[in-house]
């Protein structure tokens, strides 16, 4: 009882001296939130958001959180119209032998997911990273895990990785700090090395698809000593756009013997063009 009320008091003093700020917009947070609220186990998303950020955003920079809604395709997760095909799928994702099974994506880029993922990416505020993993690996759960045998349909969890000199310019992989509540959970194997990128890339943002496509063709490859053959493998990445550099990475997967090659986002931009 006296250490549980001197770690409070010592709580309190850390908090007066240096009190908590949103690391997007650096307002004060109120005072009452500070330390937030688990809510993993709602069944909405939105509210798993705010739960989760809250000791680290304010409530204006958490605004406009909003999830993938509509009819979808199950492998990459674009908007579906017209007539759905069971199972749905867009046109280019009926190929059989397209590299990604399927792919997951927490919510749209957009309001208070958008502000998360550019404030952890571009302006170093890894105290985001945290929350924003368990975000993902709450919706890992739902999607990978099978509740009655309790069991992983995945073998390997394998983040999205940086070229080098841009991982030594920026000080982290953002795609890397998000799985640290994957690598607490027993049966899952995280492998942060597994991929390379063999050469630099022109950033994504603000590239067409088509040339998002070019700009990624033979830019990774697999990390020497590394094997993959008869795996399902489980790629993490923040944004999700046109998809291309996912598919780069899930092609080289497949030709390397993994099995299967699905995909987790924190956030997805819908292309209308």
């Amino acid at each position: 009882m006296r250490w549980r009320w001197l770690s409070a008091l010592a709580l309190m003093v850390r908090r007066l001296v240096y009190p908590p700020r949103c690391r997007v917009c650096g307002v004060l947070l109120p005072w009452e939130r500070v330390g937030g609220s688990s809510s993993l186990h709602s069944g909405d998303l939105a509210s798993m958001f705010h739960g989760e950020l809250c000791h680290v955003m304010c409530a204006t920079c958490r605004a406009g959180v909003q999830e993938p809604s509509g009819q979808r395709c199950t492998a990459c997760g674009q908007p579906l119209s017209g007539v759905v095909f069971d199972p749905p799928l867009c046109g280019p994702c009926m190929d059989p032998d397209r590299p990604l099974l399927r792919m997951t994506a927490l919510y749209l880029h957009d309001g208070g997911p958008a502000m998360a993922v550019r404030a952890l990416k571009y302006k170093n505020k890894r105290a985001l990273a945290p929350p924003m993993g368990r975000l993902l690996f709450a919706r890992a759960l739902r999607a990978h895990l099978d509740g009655e045998a309790k069991r992983w349909d995945i073998d390997l969890v394998v983040p999205v990785p940086l070229h080098g000199k841009r991982l030594k310019a920026r000080g982290f992989n953002q795609a890397s700090v998000l799985l640290a509540a994957f690598e607490k959970e027993a049966g899952l194997r995280v492998c942060h090395r597994l991929l390379r990128r063999r050469r630099p890339t022109t950033p994504q943002a603000g590239l067409s698809r088509r040339a998002r496509l070019t700009n990624v063709k033979g830019a990774f490859e697999l990390a020497p000593g590394r094997m993959v053959e008869g795996l399902k493998v489980l790629l993490v990445d923040d944004v999700y756009t046109t998809g291309s550099t996912l598919a780069a990475c899930a092609a080289l997967l497949k030709r390397h013997g993994a099995t299967e090659v699905s995909a987790l986002v924190f956030a997805r931009r819908d292309m209308t063009h």
